[in-house]
């Protein structure tokens, strides 16, 4: 079973993902992101990273995992995700010390942990006389990536610090004027429209994928391969109704509302089109009416942000239509006093009903389309 996820979601108000803090500013992450529509030019623009999203996800799976006895390791139980990195790390995680050859080795962790089985892993042994093995790597199961603002909300979104203070004026821990009893510091928070994406692949769970003698052997019995497919869908779900990842949470809980979401089930690869443009959902349909319906298609669409779209369209057009009168009348004034030879010889009203025509077309379009 191949599951595909797109979405786009309003979050207002968010810190989900943070990078460096210089002093005591925090800055939000940001991503590099090209419109065409504007001469491919660059903006930079906020972003959540697929290593968030992804590390919220496995702790609902380690967590769900442990309630219905499904083996997890000493370190994902914990939200520890070192995932087998070394000799170390795997005598802890499994409190055994790793198998010399690859087939064991992926054997083992696919059976111990199902984190891991899912999320997948790289081993490094260490170099020298003590060394134990070889690499072995095993591909995660889902995919994920980065959240960035969708086409449409590209040149309006915004990151913009928040002054934040942590005051002791007042108490025994200021015993002295000159020491300060109140220490601010600044927190980027965004707000935007983001496109989510996640891909499930079930056919490579409990399966080996490293050793190619032994590709796509089940390690594990098909009953427990059903039930950690069960559990891989089930917290994909709560990952998405709950918004379980991000960080700053605790003070920075994100005000978050699905615009709309598609989910597509195949027995083989089958993605739903980005959510970047706002026309993914009919993409999606027309995809799968040209691939012979190979998937089945599940859609939502949030009538209230229907609603206000149909708004957005009406006040955009508006402000078009008075910026187009405005841009003639200059062309007009200017044409008149420096070529007036050629200032009658313009039809001006063909012009103008020309590219309303074509302006009032396409605003309809987009309404029809949502």
């Amino acid at each position: 079973m191949f599951l595909s996820v797109r979405g786009r979601v309003l979050v207002n108000v968010e810190a989900l993902n943070m990078t460096e803090s210089v002093g005591n500013y925090v800055k939000h992450r940001r991503v590099p992101v090209i419109l065409p529509e504007r001469g491919y030019s660059t903006y930079l623009v906020p972003a959540i990273s697929g290593e968030s999203i992804a590390h919220g996800y496995q702790e609902i799976v380690a967590e769900k995992s442990d309630q219905e006895n499904i083996p997890v390791c000493n370190l994902c139980r914990k939200g520890i995700f070192l995932k087998s990195t070394n000799e170390e790390v795997f005598k802890h995680a499994f409190g055994s010390n790793p198998p010399n050859n690859g087939y064991d080795f992926e054997r083992e962790v696919i059976r111990g942990c199902v984190v891991e089985d899912l999320g997948g892993f790289l081993f490094a042994p260490r170099r020298g006389a003590q060394a134990r093995g070889r690499q072995v790597k095993r591909t995660s199961c889902f995919s994920t990536g980065y959240m960035v603002p969708v086409k449409e909300a590209l040149e309006s979104s915004i990151i913009e610090p928040q002054l934040h203070s942590r005051y002791a004026l007042g108490t025994k821990f200021v015993t002295r004027e000159e020491e300060r009893g109140q220490m601010i510091y600044y927190v980027e928070l965004s707000s935007s429209t983001y496109a989510f994406s996640f891909d499930l692949d079930s056919s490579k769970v409990g399966r080996i994928t490293f050793d190619m003698d032994h590709y796509g052997e089940e390690v594990i019995s098909s009953d427990d391969i059903r039930k950690r497919t069960e559990v891989a869908i089930e917290s994909l779900g709560e990952l998405i109704l709950e918004f379980e990842f991000g960080a700053k949470k605790t003070r920075f809980l994100p005000i978050v509302e699905w615009e709309s979401i598609a989910v597509s089930v195949s027995d083989g690869v089958w993605t739903v089109p980005s959510p970047n443009s706002g026309y993914y959902l009919s993409n999606a349909l027309s995809k799968l009416e040209k691939t012979e319906d190979r998937a089945k298609l599940f859609v939502y669409l949030n009538k209230e942000m229907l609603r206000d779209t149909v708004h957005y369209i009406k006040k955009k057009s508006e402000e078009l239509i008075g910026e187009m009168k405005s841009i003639v009348e200059e062309w007009k004034k200017g044409l008149k006093e420096k070529m007036p030879e050629y200032y009658e010889k313009i039809d001006w009203e063909e012009i103008v009903k020309k590219k309303l025509e074509s302006l009032i077309s396409k605003r309809l379009g987009e309404v029809v389309e949502s």
